[in-house]
């Protein structure tokens, strides 16, 4: 758990999303990434406290989604074991998902805006402040390669941000941790996780992008270093240049006046 616990540390160093007094709900799937997640920032709390005094409180909620019969009581029993407990909530958001299905499979955007919803809910109910997701630098990696994909935008998710409806800020404390960090923890923990229980879980973009990313770039001999690479693009950002990019264009859509404008229009933002 020091690795995992040492990243928390140097990404909070980064991004500043964990401070005295803050009350965090974990979202916690059943799967390695968020059960470890759950299990570092409770070390944590107790690491800050004993060395700053700092008052951190850490909650564990699982929604039930229901899509099938999921077996708790392994992984019940291993959070007791290691000091921790997690509060699982009941949901009908396997119904929704099947009654608003499109050719015959669920909308995995629907599934995680109810998911979050949920958790939103029930954080207030404890005044919780933060939300902690469980997304890891390979997470990261693969979102910033979807949204050059399919949305013609060079972006990832943010480590830290603010929900402006439920005044909510959702972090994502393992946002420094390779995913191989995660598993060897948890082989060495022997973590009995919860089966995903997503009918999309095989089929999905992201699925698919995964499997590209590991068989063409990680594991090629002719891309060694890749991976630390393009970890390094999301963090490096004094090197970071893009045809707009400077103060004076930040958020304007050339992109519309390209598409739709006139060249004149182009130079005259440029002036």
């Amino acid at each position: 758990m020091r690795a995992l616990i040492g990243s928390i540390i140097k990404s909070n160093e980064l991004f500043k999303f964990i401070k005295n007094h803050d009350k965090i709900m974990v979202g916690v799937s059943g799967g390695k990434d968020s059960t470890l997640l759950f299990y570092a920032l409770t070390l944590y709390a107790k690491m800050m406290k004993e060395k700053n005094n700092w008052d951190i409180k850490v909650y564990g909620y699982h929604v039930k989604i229901n899509f099938y019969e999921n077996k708790y009581d392994d992984y019940l029993k291993w959070m007791s074991d290691h000091g921790l407990e997690v509060k699982i909530i009941e949901s009908n958001v396997a119904d929704i998902l099947k009654a608003k299905a499109k050719n015959n499979k669920v909308i995995c955007s629907l599934c995680a805006k109810m998911k979050k919803a949920i958790l939103v809910k029930e954080a207030k109910k404890l005044k919780c402040n933060k939300i902690a997701m469980a997304h890891h630098i390979d997470d990261a990696i693969e979102t910033l390669f979807l949204n050059m994909i399919y949305e013609g935008r060079i972006a990832t998710f943010s480590p830290n941000m603010y929900m402006d409806r439920s005044k909510m800020w959702l972090i994502r404390p393992f946002v420094l941790v390779s995913e191989k960090e995660i598993i060897r923890t948890k082989n060495r923990l022997q973590v009995p996780i919860i089966t995903n229980a997503c009918p999309n879980e095989t089929t999905t973009k992201r699925t698919y992008l995964k499997y590209f990313l590991e068989q063409n770039f990680y594991e090629n001999k002719n891309f060694n270093n890749c991976y630390n690479n393009f970890k390094n693009s999301l963090i490096n950002g004094k090197q970071s240049y893009l045809w707009f990019n400077s103060n004076k264009n930040t958020n304007k859509d050339f992109l519309k006046i390209i598409n739709y404008g006139k060249l004149s229009q182009i130079k005259k933002i440029k002036k």
